[in-house]
């Protein structure tokens, strides 16, 4: 399937979710990062920071989806006294109904921002604390921003040049990523 094209955002996503996997004891599934998920209309990455915030990145043949989800920012109905439905609505005006059915309605209620591109970039902005900002940062559109993104993260030195493969590729071959994880 072809997906459309947003820069370098399915590179970095991809090169992220490879080594999450790679990473990742199988036993502690609660601690991975992100998660991917493959249908015959989409590609959607999740990612899930353990602390409450989310970012979900979906790529259709017509579309890519960014919703995020910043437990502190001041936008969290979940942190209201009374759940404002029409917060939500706002962030989502201008989003066809067909694109919104891809989340759940629990996923909906867990934005506090909303990104859509279709060949230009659209977002409903309604506060500066939406968390946009610093959860965008997980989307590692630069191969120097997931090499300082993974190196923080996992707290490890990765050879450069295998993990700059990796971005760029999506994948090694076993033996490459037994040397990038040292075994």
């Amino acid at each position: 399937m072809k997906y459309i094209n947003c820069g370098n955002m399915r590179s970095g996503l991809e090169a992220l979710y490879f080594l999450d996997n790679a990473l990742t004891d199988p036993s502690e599934e609660y601690l991975r990062i992100i998660t991917k998920e493959e249908s015959e209309t989409n590609l959607r990455y999740l990612i899930d920071n353990g602390s409450g915030d989310t970012l979900y990145v979906i790529f259709t043949e017509d579309i890519v989806l960014i919703k995020g989800f910043a437990h502190e920012s001041s936008l969290s109905q979940f942190a209201k006294e009374k759940f404002d439905r029409s917060i939500i609505e706002k962030i989502y005006e201008g989003v066809d109904e067909k694109y919104r059915k891809l989340f759940a309605d629990r996923e909906i209620d867990e934005t506090t921002f909303f990104i859509w591109y279709d060949g230009k970039f659209h977002q409903n902005k309604l506060a500066d604390d939406d968390g946009s900002n610093w959860m965008m940062g997980y989307i590692c559109e630069t191969y120097e921003d997931f090499k300082e993104f993974v190196s923080d993260y996992y707290e490890m030195d990765f050879d450069e040049k295998l993990l700059e493969k990796l971005y760029t590729d999506g994948e090694l071959s076993e033996n490459e990523l037994s040397q990038l994880i040292g075994g």
